[in-house]
């Protein structure tokens, strides 16, 4: 094929791009390295042609996640590397006090419209109800969600009524 002519005004030569074809079926992580899932899918605008997220597999929860380009920190032959934690794979994980106390495990993520921002979380346990913890209560997120030292969770079981 031989080496291609470029034909340039503004833009950035060849060999500094990346082929957004070879991207597909790459691997995108989170902030903290953690494997989010696999590009299946890149969407560019239309109006201005630049990029504008991401369709990823999940591999955790194997669902599809549509992932905005504001949430990219890099993007390399190899990988995109996100600047967030994303929300939605909180789900399921356990949910801990300040004292290390099992609380229960989270069972809905509430967010802020379609951002990756929270607005809090539903917790559920064996024996209570589902519960709403505020995003104000969380102090960390890691392998499971701790809770600020100040926030008394306060569980309803199952046999006491709703008031």
């Amino acid at each position: 094929m031989g080496e291609p002519h470029n034909i340039l005004k503004s833009e950035r030569a060849l060999e500094k791009t990346v082929n957004l074809k070879k991207l597909i079926g790459k691997r995108v992580l989170s902030k903290g390295g953690k494997i989010v899932g696999k590009i299946f899918e890149i969407r560019i605008n239309p109006n201005n042609l630049g990029l504008e997220g991401i369709l990823v597999k999940g591999n955790v929860i194997g669902k599809i996640m549509y992932i905005g380009k504001s949430y990219f920190s890099s993007l390399s032959h190899e990988a995109v590397i996100l600047n967030i934690e994303v929300s939605v794979l909180i789900k399921d994980k356990q949910v801990i006090d300040s004292k290390g106390k099992k609380i229960g495990r989270v069972k809905e993520v509430l967010r802020k419209g379609t951002r990756n921002d929270l607005k809090g979380l539903f917790v559920k346990s064996l024996f209570s109800k589902k519960f709403f913890i505020p995003a104000s209560a969380i102090g960390h997120v890691g392998k499971s969600v701790v809770l600020r030292s100040n926030y008394n969770a306060r569980k309803k079981y199952f046999w006491q009524k709703d008031k």
